[in-house]
């Protein structure tokens, strides 16, 4: 990652005027780097952003065709974001006063606008004065370390395609993506994490329903999202995975159906590794707190383990031949 640009604004929403920086932030500097690299990758990485583009008439995307044209400088365009940002939160004070910080990166060969809104968090520390020390709460303190940054987005010059991870704030009485709908004005669609969630609820309602809660049909339709993302490479088709999973044309189309309807589409980008995560283990949790984990393919056949289901709703777990790992 090289950092080109970078700035920050404080903006406030209690009747004092926003801060607007006269200069950019110092990015030789190994503070500014590295709070500024670790806030980009995690949200380059973070499963739970939200892919968006722009809307025909939005204003942010009209400031960054005329930056990329050169009518105006970063600056200018950091200021003019900065500026419709604050004028949103002083119509609104529910939403929170925050650092705005907007960064203008590259990786390898794509180039970046990264907009960050910079929620407070608090903190404590000590002061001393004369013969005695004490503590002192801290209120402004930007998140880093273990803090995350709750509203930002990161847009590739190149495709426009933004992404976004925001929260809701009350806005008007209602509660409102203020950041996609009224700052940045984009259409915004599942994130992944929202998908498998999506995913994960409807197959357990359709096994339910179509399969009697059958632990190896939970099992094949979580094997099936692992070798479709492997073979696909990371793209997902559920169309794919139901004909993995249903040998009847009916169950299948009604699978798919459900899934639709949910708003999960066709060949979904999740990820290899991402989808291992979330479809690679199988979990059996009993009445009385045990719990079993188990990777998903193992309950497909009898030969390392057999689970049978009785129908008290009881389940027996035998574990074959194991060896045991000191």
């Amino acid at each position: 990652m090289e950092i080109k640009n970078a700035i920050l604004h404080i903006l406030k929403n209690d009747g004092n005027p926003s801060v607007y920086s006269e200069s950019e932030l110092d990015i030789d500097s190994e503070v500014c780097e590295a709070f500024i690299s670790k806030h980009a990758k995690k949200l380059m990485n973070n499963p739970a952003t939200r892919e968006a583009t722009f809307q025909a008439e939005s204003v942010v995307y009209g400031d960054l065709q005329k930056y990329l044209s050169r009518e105006i400088s970063f600056k200018d365009l950091a200021l003019t974001l900065g500026t419709r940002l604050s004028d949103i939160m002083n119509l609104h004070p529910d939403i929170p006063p925050a650092d705005l910080l907007v960064v203008r990166f590259d990786v390898k060969y794509d180039s970046y606008l990264g907009i960050f809104k910079l929620n407070y968090n608090e903190c404590f520390t000590h002061e001393s004065g004369g013969s005695g020390n004490s503590l002192v709460k801290c209120s402004t303190v930007l998140p880093f370390g273990g803090g995350k940054v709750e509203e930002a987005c990161l847009i590739p010059l190149d495709v426009m395609v933004i992404k976004l991870i925001e929260k809701s704030h009350n806005v008007g009485g209602e509660s409102v993506y203020y950041f996609s709908e009224m700052l940045l004005e984009c259409e915004t669609a599942l994130s992944r994490k929202e998908q498998v969630q999506i995913i994960n609820e409807v197959a357990d309602e359709f096994v339910q329903d179509y399969f009697d809660s059958d632990i190896k049909t939970q099992a094949l339709v979580k094997t099936a999202m692992t070798e479709e993302a492997e073979d696909a490479d990371g793209i997902v088709s559920m169309d794919n995975v139901a004909a993995r999973i249903f040998e009847d044309e009916s169950v299948k189309r009604d699978f798919v159906h459900t899934l639709r309807e949910a708003g999960i589409v066709e060949d979904m980008v999740l990820g290899t590794k991402f989808v291992k995560q979330q479809f690679g283990t199988q979990r059996l949790k009993a009445e009385n707190g045990i719990e079993i984990k188990f990777p998903a393919e193992l309950a497909i056949e009898d030969d390392q383990m057999e689970i049978e289901q009785h129908s008290d709703g009881s389940v027996t777990v035998t574990l074959k031949r194991m060896r045991i790992q000191e």
